[in-house]
C-alpha cells in the first residue's frame, strides 16, 4: 500500500499504520523526518526498516535540504518518479 504524509512532526501512530513492503512518501513538511540531524541514526533504521521510503525532490528543493542530508535508504522523487508510484499502487492511504 501507498501512504502519503505531509505532516511533521510525525506520530508514531501514524507510521504504526504501515506493513511491511509499504511505499511510504514524506510530503510538504513531513520531510523534515529523514534529515540526518534532526533523528538518530539507529532508531531511523528502526523505524523506517519495514518500509519504502520517499520523500519528493521538489519538496526537499523549497525547504533547501540537500540529497546528502537524508539518511541512507530515503529514494528522492523527481515529478515523473512520483506520478509513477501514484499509478503503479494499488491502494493509497493519505495521512495528512
Amino acid at each position: 500500500m501507498l501512504h502519503i504524509i505531509d505532516h511533521f512532526p510525525i506520530k508514531h501512530e501514524t507510521l504504526a499504520k504501515t506493513s511491511i513492503g509499504d511505499t511510504v512518501i514524506f510530503t510538504d513538511n513531513a520531510v523534515y523526518a529523514v534529515k540526518q540531524d534532526d533523528i538518530d541514526q539507529n532508531l531511523a533504521r528502526k523505524t523506517f526498516a519495514h518500509i519504502n521510503l520517499c520523500v519528493r525532490k521538489a519538496d526537499l528543493l523549497l525547504r533547501n535540504i540537500s540529497n546528502r542530508e537524508l539518511f541512507k535508504g530515503v529514494a528522492v522523487l523527481d515529478d515523473v518518479d512520483y506520478r509513477n508510484v501514484l499509478s503503479e499502487e494499488p491502494a493509497i492511504r493519505s495521512l495528512n
